[in-house]
């Protein structure tokens, strides 16, 4: 090992150890507090402030939420992804193929009118994206989206604190206690009668003895057309990425050469990546194109040259690894400590500043940008990496590629639409980089960059418009718990299309509707699949919401939440109520409510159990005017009860209900 890795890797030792003794003395002197709640949401990022939040508004009265950071947000903030990623078809043109709505609405409205009040534009960026939004003021907007709920107390949060242990009777998760990270924080444990793992790393789904997928899926586990024969290694996953925020200077802002900076781990297969792409790809203001104001530019620096894979490591850090614990540098990155987490972090964050470097010295319109100091931290990088995948929970059901491929075409409805659907979504299967590759004769001791491996690469086909199941919650052997943000219960190839701002908003804010109808109608989310009734309930919470947007669930590309008749269409959509083909993706609300649809429409309804006639809605003008007409008609009955086959097999299609995506359906396809 050269003088140079020597130190770096005292240097990462010495690092760990001494920012974990305060917590470890911590941790020793005093029992921890108690609190008792209802539900506890773990994970202050995006999904799970949007779990507590509904959970709030639906009822639920104690809920606490316990972040690792003092950030709230996660991709929108701590992880500094100030481009917002959302639904998208097929390209970048500006348009989302699903209506923006929920919690993610109210968050890209209110982070909109920021910039309008900054900058006089509510899209100042002019990028491949819609919306952009500096880290520091997202992190104002999830703060102001929970302040309500805190100030009425339904909602306690505690920050600077991350998971210890997890307390398991029965098969069920009873209590999570956490330790300090900052001297501000003290021990906590939490009892909950239910507990929603939105961790960056599924910590509590881990810890609880949950089982749980990580890395590579084998094609004969799921059948995946896309997934690898072998499922090694079993370390791959979606890269992490240190992101970082650069602010134009009128001077130049040079930084100091970092440590163990070698200039050829930048001039591997990404060196085509210059000044320009940076500029443009993912620019949070544009701050020429900003009439009558004085407004420097601003960027988000998140490419392939920084990524970083945790398949392997280099020479540096698996000797580090190994010094805490033989073997540590071949584990999963979700089975290494904290401690062990942090040697990795540590030189993912030096690898985004070696690339600052690196561009700096290359190119002179580099040489002015300075690194933006909103986020408080030494080096002025974001508090957290970006991460795109996590451990996957083994749930009730695990969504797979063939489920989500669209019928007929990328524009049609997905192949399986799920009959306990929480929530929509629509994207490219889409990997960056997950392999490292060494450059040169030196192998893991010299300079690297980020490969493909396999068919895990960008954009390879993409998803159909498909709805998340509710048992993809679910773990399939622990009660007490369920997943959320990306500890979700997903093949990793579905992974990587159910991974950005708005999906991981909406599965926080679905997870929260199942969290809040289990508790206050004390049943298991284990049942409430199988009982229309508590579906019903689930839906109505997300599709009731006061002066705000109510959540898309079955992805019509034309009715916007704040559309008249956007509830009474959700509400007949999600009980199958329209008859539909897989390319009929536009409900066309102004469109004449002809007398023959409506006709089939209550043909339909009828034949699903429901009492309904045509001269209760005759006439109306429009479709949307039909189906308020038709959803008052209907709205209190009850769900007619589905006529089970068998005990196991409630459509008698020989598939276990166990194992059957579509349990109500005969076939393994929505569409005949």
């Amino acid at each position: 090992m050269s003088l140079t890795a020597r130190h770096r890797l005292n240097c990462l030792i010495a690092a760990i150890l001494l920012g974990n003794v305060g917590a470890a003395l911590a941790n020793d002197e005093v029992a921890p507090p108690v609190i008792e709640a209802d539900l506890l949401v773990v994970g202050g990022a995006e999904s799970g402030c949007a779990a507590a939040v509904q959970a709030a508004r639906m009822g639920v009265k104690r809920i606490v939420l316990v972040n690792d950071t003092n950030w709230v947000g996660g991709q929108f903030s701590s992880e500094a992804l100030g481009a917002i990623d959302e639904n998208r078809a097929h390209e970048y043109n500006g348009k989302v193929p699903i209506p923006r709505s929920g919690l993610f609405r109210e968050v890209i409205d209110a982070m909109e009118d920021k910039n309008e009040e900054l900058y006089g534009v509510r899209r100042p960026g002019n990028t491949r994206v819609i919306t952009t939004c500096r880290p520091v003021i997202a992190n104002e907007v999830f703060e102001a989206l929970l302040q309500p709920y805190e100030a009425s107390g339904q909602i306690q949060r505690f920050s600077n604190l991350r998971v210890k242990s997890v307390t398991v009777q029965d098969s069920r998760v009873k209590a999570v206690t956490f330790e300090p990270l900052a001297e501000s924080a003290t021990p906590l444990k939490v009892h909950a009668q239910l507990t929603i793992d939105a961790s960056d790393w599924g910590d509590v789904i881990k810890l609880s003895g949950a089982p749980y997928d990580f890395g590579l899926d084998a094609r004969s586990e799921y059948g995946e057309p896309r997934a690898q024969e072998s499922p090694e290694p079993n370390t791959d996953v979606n890269p992490i990425t240190w992101c970082m925020i650069l602010v134009a200077q009128t001077e130049e802002a040079l930084i100091p050469q970092p440590a163990g900076y070698d200039e050829r781990d930048f001039l591997g297969q990404w060196k085509w990546i210059d000044d320009k792409f940076n500029f443009a790809s993912r620019r949070l203001v544009d701050g020429k194109a900003l009439k009558d104001r004085q407004q420097a530019d601003i960027y988000l620096i998140n490419n392939p040259q920084v990524d970083y894979p945790l398949d392997v490591f280099t020479a540096d850090v698996a000797a580090a690894l190994e010094a805490m614990e033989a073997g540590a540098s071949k584990k999963q990155f979700v089975d290494l400590t904290p401690q062990q987490r942090e040697i990795v972090f540590r030189d993912a964050r030096l690898r985004t500043l070696q690339y600052l470097y690196f561009m700096q010295q290359k190119y002179p319109s580099f040489r002015t940008m300075a690194m933006s100091d909103e986020f408080g931290t030494a080096d002025k990088l974001p508090p957290k990496p970006y991460v795109r995948e996590s451990l996957r929970l083994k749930a009730l059901h695990m969504i797979k590629e063939q489920e989500v491929v669209g019928a007929g075409a990328q524009s049609n409805y997905a192949q399986t639409m799920f009959a306990d659907g929480v929530f929509s979504w629509q994207f490219e299967l889409d990997f960056h980089p997950t392999a490292r590759k060494w450059l040169s004769s030196e192998g893991a001791a010299g300079p690297w960059d980020a490969t493909f491996r396999g068919q895990r690469k960008f954009g390879v086909g993409g998803t159909g418009l498909s709805i998340f199941p509710l048992r993809s919650f679910v773990p399939q052997e622990m009660d007490g718990l369920l997943g959320a943000q990306k500890n979700l219960g997903y093949t990793s190839i579905v992974s990587s299309s159910c991974r950005l701002h708005d999906q991981s908003m909406a599965a926080g804010q679905a997870c929260g509707a199942v969290a809040a109808v289990s508790l206050l109608k004390d049943v298991s989310p284990r049942e409430m699949w199988r009982d229309p009734q508590y579906l019903a309930e689930v839906w109505t919470g997300l599709l009731t919401q006061k002066d705000a947007a109510a959540v898309v669930i079955w992805p019509f590309n034309d009715v916007d939440p704040y559309d008249d008749g956007f509830v009474a269409i959700q509400q007949l959509a999600v009980r199958r109520l329209f008859p539909l083909a897989p390319h009929e993706t536009s409900f066309r609300p102004d469109a004449p409510a002809e007398a023959e649809w409506v006709a089939e429409v209550v043909k339909h309804i009828q034949s699903q159990g429901y009492d309904c006639a045509v001269n209760a809605i005759m006439p109306t003008k429009t479709r949307r005017e039909a189906a308020i007409a038709l959803w008052k008609a209907i709205q209190s009955q009850p769900i007619p009860a589905y006529e089970r086959q068998s005990p196991d097999d409630a459509d008698g299609d020989g598939i276990a209900d166990a194992n059957d995506a579509l349990p109500f359906t005969a076939g393994e396809t929505s569409w005949k």
